[in-house]
């Protein structure tokens, strides 16, 4: 029980919600049963593994931290939050088909937490599997019905699999999201503003510094999706990369690097 507590506090990061909220779900079901002293052996193994991957991946080294991460999956399959925060390693670390079968069985542990799991969307996403990805961020809206990210990720899946006419009809609304430059990104799916309109928002919209810079890499970030929901892909990969000239650290930097590298500097 300390491990999985120790656990917990450890995921308690801006970009590691959910994996939190998986670990303290499954405090609850187990209650106060002790693990075996393998178990806690194991637990404690995954924690100081996946502390180590955390560390190399902000110092870049992302082999590493993908090793980091399958080693600590191997000690904790039964363990949703290791299953999770192991995947999230390795996609951030540039093996997003690798982290699929990860994400998948923290879906298989706690199917009734599967909504919350945006991380597998992207990863769906980032490997071309666009129909899971719609189904995924399709159920995500039930938990996050504002957040015009998500909405952005099911256009493009369903751009990518039905046509662009079809995301346009399907656009999954917001009562508000107060992020810059995000209803912005919204009027943009809607065809209510072109994409220099929403990279303009960015700017109009926020103070000099980290909230402005902060704003122009989500707008760069979404500009470059549309375009590849557009199937653009010289335009997608300008925008992806203008992206990581605002950008300096976080889940959804690393997920334009390793979007863009999967999906276009590939090719």
């Amino acid at each position: 029980m300390n491990s999985l507590l120790q656990l917990l506090s450890y995921t308690c990061t801006p970009y590691q919600k959910l994996s939190a909220w998986l670990a303290w779900s499954l405090f609850v079901c187990l209650g106060p049963t002790a693990c075996s002293q393998a178990q806690e052996s194991n637990q404690q193994q995954a924690l100081e593994l996946l502390q180590s991957g955390d560390k190399l991946l902000v110092k870049r080294d992302f082999e590493q931290a993908a090793e980091k991460a399958r080693a600590a999956a191997d000690l904790a399959k039964d363990l949703p939050l290791v299953q999770q925060r192991s995947a999230e390693l390795l996609y951030l670390s540039g093996h997003a088909s690798e982290s699929l079968p990860l994400f998948d069985r923290v879906v298989a542990l706690v199917p009734e937490e599967a909504p919350e799991n945006w991380q597998r969307g992207i990863a769906l996403c980032t490997c071309g599997k666009f129909a899971d990805g719609a189904k995924q961020f399709e159920t995500h809206h039930s938990v996050n019905p504002d957040d015009v990210e998500n909405s952005a990720w099911y256009f493009l899946c369903i751009a990518k699999t039905q046509g662009i006419e079809a995301a346009r009809k399907t656009v999954i609304p917001s009562r508000g999201d107060g992020r810059q430059p995000m209803m912005s990104v919204l009027k943009m799916l809607q065809n209510k503003l072109d994409p220099e309109q929403v990279l303009a928002a960015a700017e109009a919209n926020t103070a000099e510094g980290s909230e402005r810079r902060r704003a122009q890499f989500y707008a760069a970030l979404y500009v470059g999706l549309y375009y590849d929901s557009l199937s653009d892909a010289e335009r997608a990969a300008k925008y992806l990369k203008l992206s990581l000239s605002y950008g300096d650290s976080g889940y959804m930097v690393d997920t334009a690097r390793v979007y863009l590298a999967d999906r276009f500097d590939a090719k």
